[in-house]
């Protein structure tokens, strides 16, 4: 049997990518920091995952190893894995980065022709790479030639909730997840052969990429800027307010617009598809996002690249209008949440220099039509006079 080695037993890595590779034939080792959850895992051999639809379903997987993270017996899992997969959150790649060298290095002096693949599965931009690098960083210039071909370590989009388990977990094992879930990998940069049913190969995951960030990430940020404006608490209770659910549909084709100008490998009516099971996502009675976690630190989320101003630029630089975007851009700058200190930051720059001004400096939009418009929006807002998208 095929043997991953994954790193990082939280829900997302027992729920998701733990599942998709017992489901593919893999014999999983769980590798963890945590010692009581790696205790658990390997007295069991087994854990649920509970999914979250309009029904709830129970899956065992079983079959299941654990081992504790930087410990010479997970070095020692290196040696003979056949794919190397993460869930750590991308500040702790570092640590993961330490083992595989180590681990790596084992393996180019006792196992050296298998080719190997790892996978970053992490929420950032090209966490692989930055993983690749790290490693690179560890190890000597035999251990880099040796790597360069035999180690792949191609980039990857992952998608999926891991709701709050309370009121479905039962065991201190049970996982909880949406149904829904993605996972892009970039093909070029595999070695040897790796199949991953219910995984999709691409040629360049860079439209994929931003096909998340603009149409999940840009679509939750408007709601939850547009629903903390209007009084609501969740992303739920926002999207069952028709004004901003049409919001959120606008955004969402607006940068469809701008992405197929941009990449001829998606279609609009792919693009489409995929908007709308978004925002099924986003109305699951089940996952519970409040406003203020989607919305927190406006700073970073307007920024000139992140998941508003980046569908408006590919929007414009299509020649097309986008009012929705500019839209949820206002209720943004009008995200005054005192719990937040990046939203305060936000609001001092506004006091202090103007909106206009402040648009410039946290996104380096100088255009003077788009400002102009988000500053209509901004008013409009801060006037209590915005029921709708203006045209």
């Amino acid at each position: 049997m095929k043997k991953a080695l994954h790193f990082g037993a939280g829900n997302i890595g027992r729920g998701f990518i733990g599942m998709v590779l017992c489901d593919n034939g893999y014999h999983v080792v769980f590798a963890d920091v945590v010692p009581s959850l790696v205790e658990q895992l390997a007295a069991a051999g087994s854990y649920r995952v509970i999914t979250l639809d309009t029904e709830i379903e129970t899956k065992e997987v079983a079959g299941v190893r654990a081992v504790l993270l930087g410990s010479q017996a997970c070095r020692e899992e290196l040696v003979d894995a056949d794919l190397v997969t993460t869930a750590v959150g991308l500040g702790n790649l570092v640590h993961v980065a330490d083992v595989l060298a180590d681990g790596l290095q084992r393996r180019m002096q006792r196992n050296p022709e298998p080719m190997l693949n790892v996978i970053a599965c992490e929420n950032a931009i090209r966490a692989t790479s930055t993983l690749r690098d790290l490693v690179y960083e560890r190890v000597d210039h035999e251990v880099r030639t040796w790597l360069d071909g035999h180690v792949g370590f191609p980039d990857a989009a992952v998608d999926r909730i891991a709701p709050n388990r309370d009121g479905y977990a039962v065991e201190p094992l049970d996982a909880v997840v949406e149904r829904y879930f993605e996972w892009d990998i970039e093909q070029p940069a595999v070695r040897g052969e790796l199949a991953l049913s219910g995984a999709t190969f691409v040629r360049d995951l860079g439209p994929y990429l931003e096909r998340k960030l603009y149409l999940v990430n840009g679509a939750h940020a408007a709601a939850a800027y547009a629903g903390y404006r209007r009084g609501h608490q969740t992303v739920r209770e926002a999207m069952q307010d028709p004004a901003i659910a049409q919001l959120v549909a606008d955004v969402q084709e607006e940068a469809a617009q701008g992405l197929t100008s941009a990449y001829p490998d998606l279609t609009l009516s792919g693009l489409r598809q995929y908007a709308n099971t978004v925002r099924t996502r986003f109305l699951n009675p089940h996952v519970v996002d409040h406003v203020d976690r989607v919305g927190r630190d406006p700073l970073r989320k307007l920024a000139a690249s992140d998941r508003l101003f980046g569908p408006l630029r590919l929007t414009m630089a299509a020649g097309r209008k986008a009012p929705a975007l500019t839209s949820a851009i206002a209720f943004a700058l009008s995200y005054d949440n005192e719990q937040d200190e990046s939203a305060q930051k936000v609001q001092q720059m506004i006091q202090e220099h103007g909106v206009s001004q402040a648009i410039a400096q946290i996104a380096g939009c100088t255009d003077e039509t788009v400002v102009a418009s988000i500053v209509r929006e901004y008013e409009r807002i801060q006037g209590g006079i915005w029921n709708g998208t203006a045209s």
